[in-house]
């Protein structure tokens, strides 16, 4: 049997006000078990709303945060929106006081280039939060088609020496990026793997595709199981995210998590 890792099923706290049956589906799953941990995506200005709620479903339940990012108006690399970013990041930063969240994930900005990573890693250093923990990104974002950056692990070993981040391996974007760069894609998780994440993504997708379209395992052709064996540890917190629009339930979860138990073993 495989080593132990903890799967976390992502939820977003606009579910607490638009799509509750499936927030309540996902507390029962959660409380029984099923999966190990949560991630909430706390979008800007939620958290008075929704946080009686969140915590009455979720006290008590390993939780890691993920901040908001460009496409919510939160994108580092602007040097004029420093305070409005810290605003658009505080239902975050509510949200993990309250439920002893000990990661809040943050993406890098928007653009790539020098100007751009140099600005990201300021205002990330800025909020002088410890919890804070960088992520890696693709080359390019599919729903702006803008260029990225933070998507080699020399750009985000720089980061992490830059800031003090913690850092999330998202192995997906970290596929996309190696193939915008037509580098070799288990040389640059190995290099990401020195880095010592605190935590993963993981989804199914296009192993020769630069597009990280979130596939539900078994969707797509990546060696799920090869990722998980080689390039995590024992204990390792693996949030599964997976599938694009508006959930009814948990299932797909389940089945995604079968499909690794599955693959790993048990």
């Amino acid at each position: 049997m495989a080593a132990k890792r903890r799967f976390g099923l992502k939820l977003w706290s606009k579910d607490f006000i638009k799509n509750k049956a499936f927030a309540k589906s996902a507390e029962a799953a959660l409380k029984d078990g099923k999966f190990d941990y949560l991630e909430l995506f706390a979008l800007p200005d939620t958290f008075a709303e929704t946080h009686a709620a969140v915590k009455a479903a979720f006290s008590g339940v390993l939780t890691v945060i993920h901040a908001p990012h460009a496409l919510q108006g939160l994108d580092i690399s602007a040097p004029d929106e420093l305070e409005n970013n810290r605003r658009r990041l505080l239902s975050s930063q509510q949200f993990a006081d309250m439920l002893g969240s000990e990661i809040i994930i943050l993406h890098p900005g928007m653009w790539r280039g020098e100007k751009y990573l140099a600005e990201s890693m300021r205002q990330f250093k800025a909020f002088n939060d410890s919890r804070l923990t960088v992520e890696n990104l693709p080359g390019y974002c599919s729903q702006t088609l803008r260029e990225l950056h933070g998507i080699t692990p020399e750009e985000i070993s720089r980061f992490i020496a830059a800031t003090g981040a913690k850092f999330c391996l998202d192995f997906s974007h970290a596929i996309c990026g190696a193939n915008t760069y037509n580098n070799d894609i288990y040389e640059t998780l190995a290099a990401f793997k020195a880095l010592k994440p605190a935590m993963y993504h993981l989804c199914d997708g296009d192993v020769a595709g630069t597009s990280d379209d979130h596939r539900h395992y078994g969707e797509g052709n990546y060696d799920l199981k090869r990722l998980v064996t080689e390039f995590t540890d024992d204990n390792a917190l693996i949030t599964m995210e997976t599938g694009h629009g508006i959930p009814n339930d948990v299932q797909p979860w389940l089945d995604d998590i079968a499909y690794l138990h599955g693959l790993l073993g048990g």
